[in-house]
C-alpha cells in the first residue's frame, strides 16, 4: 500500500513540473530590427550641415582696408553696373587684379562666396601690395556654391592693352597743359579707351581720373591699337564714339571740309624727298607735305643721310608737326629693315632721338591714319636735326 501511494505522489509531482521545462528554454531575445533603427536616429548626416563658401585654393586672399566710400561694380569698368558700396575702413579680401592694375577683384558681399570689382586707388593693403596679386582672367574664378548670390555681369569685351615705354605723367586732358594726376612707371600695361584727333594723346582707364579715365602722350605708348577708338578734340570733348550701327571708326558721312592729298608717285625706291647733312652745310633739315586716308596719298617716303664721322654712331633728333583732322605714324628703316628698338614717331612728337651711323642712308616712312572717318587729312612738317 505504501509502495502504491509513493508511486502516485511521484507521478503527480512529475506532471506538475512538465510545463516549466519549455518556458525555461524559450527565453525571449531582442528583435534585430529594433537595434537596426536606432543607429541612424542618433547619428547626424554630414550633408545636413551646410559648408561655408570658400575660395578656390589657387587664389589666396590679401586683406585690405577701404580708404573712402566707393562703388563696387560687376566688372573692371567705371561704366559697369554698381552692385553696392563699401564704406570707409571696411575690411575686404582681395583675390586679384585686372591687367592694368587699376581694378581689384574682391569677395563681395563681404564674407560671401561671390566676387565684384573696385578701383585699386581706394584699397590700402594690410599684408601685401598690388604688384603681388595675380592677374585675374576675364571670367570670375570658381568659388563655393552660393545659390543666394546674384550672377556677375560680363566684364568689358575685347579690352585694348598697351604698354608704357617710359615713366610719364597721367593728365586730365589730351595736352601737357592739363593737370597731372601722377606718374605711371615704364612697362606699365594700360587699357586704351580713346584718342585725340591727331593721335598724339591716348585716353586710358585710370581710377583717379574723371569717370575713371585720363590721358597719356602717345609717343610713350607701345602696342596701342587706335583703330575704331572713340576720339576727342584737344579740349577732351567727345567727337565720335563707335556704336553697333556705325562701323568702328566711321563717325559720319558728313563732308569734313578737307580734300584728299594729291598723289605724288613716290615709293621706297623713289622717295618723295632726300635730305643730306654736311659738316659745312645744313644741320637741320625740314620737309613739308600732306597725307590723307582712305582717299588720296596715304604714304610718304623721306630719305636722309646723317653727318657723323664714317663708321661712328651718333644721334639725330626728329619732330613731327601736324594740322588737320588726321594723324600720322612714322617709322624709321635702314636697308629696308626696321631699326630694332627705334620708337615710332607721331604727330606732336618733339626731340625724338634716333641712333644712326654716319654716311648711311635712312628712311622715314610716314603713314596717314584713316580710321576716324570718310576722310582724315593731315598737313605735316618733318624736321630732322643734328642737335637736340
Amino acid at each position: 500500500m505504501r509502495t502504491i501511494m509513493a508511486l502516485i505522489i511521484f507521478l503527480l509531482l512529475s506532471g506538475c513540473g512538465a510545463p516549466a521545462s519549455p518556458a525555461a528554454t524559450e527565453t525571449p531575445t531582442p528583435l534585430p530590427f529594433l537595434t537596426a533603427t536606432l543607429i541612424p536616429t542618433f547619428t547626424p548626416r554630414p550633408s545636413l550641415t551646410p559648408a561655408p563658401p570658400t575660395i578656390a585654393p589657387t587664389l589666396a586672399p590679401v586683406t585690405g582696408l577701404v580708404t573712402t566710400q566707393v562703388n563696387v561694380r560687376a566688372a573692371p569698368d567705371a561704366n559697369a553696373s554698381a552692385l553696392g558700396q563699401l564704406n570707409y575702413n571696411d575690411r575686404v579680401q582681395v583675390l586679384g587684379k585686372d591687367i592694368s592694375e587699376q581694378w581689384l577683384m574682391l569677395i563681395y558681399p563681404l564674407n560671401a562666396g561671390t566676387t565684384a570689382w573696385v578701383t585699386a586707388a581706394y584699397i590700402q593693403f594690410e599684408n601685401g601690395k598690388v604688384a603681388d596679386l595675380p592677374v585675374v582672367a576675364s571670367t570670375p574664378p570658381t568659388l563655393a556654391a552660393d545659390t543666394t548670390s546674384q550672377p556677375l555681369a560680363t566684364p568689358t569685351a575685347n579690352p585694348r592693352f598697351a604698354t608704357l615705354t617710359k615713366a610719364i605723367n597721367v593728365r586730365a586732358g589730351p595736352a601737357s597743359s592739363y593737370d597731372s594726376y601722377g606718374m605711371l612707371e615704364a612697362g606699365k600695361v594700360v587699357v586704351t579707351t580713346g584718342r585725340n584727333e591727331t593721335n598724339t594723346w591716348i585716353q586710358i582707364e585710370y581710377s583717379a581720373g574723371v569717370d575713371g579715365r585720363a590721358w597719356v602722350a602717345a609717343a610713350y605708348v607701345e602696342g596701342a591699337n587706335l583703330q575704331g577708338l572713340p576720339y576727342f578734340n584737344n579740349q577732351g570733348e567727345l567727337l565720335f564714339a563707335p556704336t553697333a550701327i556705325a562701323n568702328p571708326g566711321q563717325p559720319s558721312l558728313t563732308p569734313t571740309g578737307f580734300a584728299p592729298a594729291a598723289l605724288d608717285g613716290d615709293s621706297e625706291q623713289k622717295p618723295v624727298a632726300r635730305l643730306e647733312f654736311s659738316p659745312s652745310g645744313a644741320q637741320a633739315l625740314s620737309y613739308s607735305s600732306d597725307l590723307s586716308s582712305p582717299n588720296g596719298d596715304d604714304v610718304d617716303w623721306v630719305s636722309f643721310i646723317p653727318y657723323v664721322p664714317t663708321s661712328e654712331a651718333g644721334y639725330v633728333y626728329v619732330r613731327l608737326d601736324c594740322s588737320g583732322n588726321g594723324g600720322i605714324t612714322a617709322s624709321i628703316e635702314k636697308d629696308s629693315l626696321p631699326i630694332p628698338g627705334a620708337p615710332e614717331l607721331h604727330c606732336g612728337n618733339y626731340g625724338m632721338a634716333y641712333k644712326v651711323l654716319g654716311a648711311q642712308p635712312y628712311m622715314f616712312i610716314l603713314r596717314a591714319d584713316g580710321s576716324g572717318g570718310p576722310l582724315r587729312y593731315v598737313s605735316y612738317t618733318l624736321t630732322i636735326s643734328s642737335n637736340p
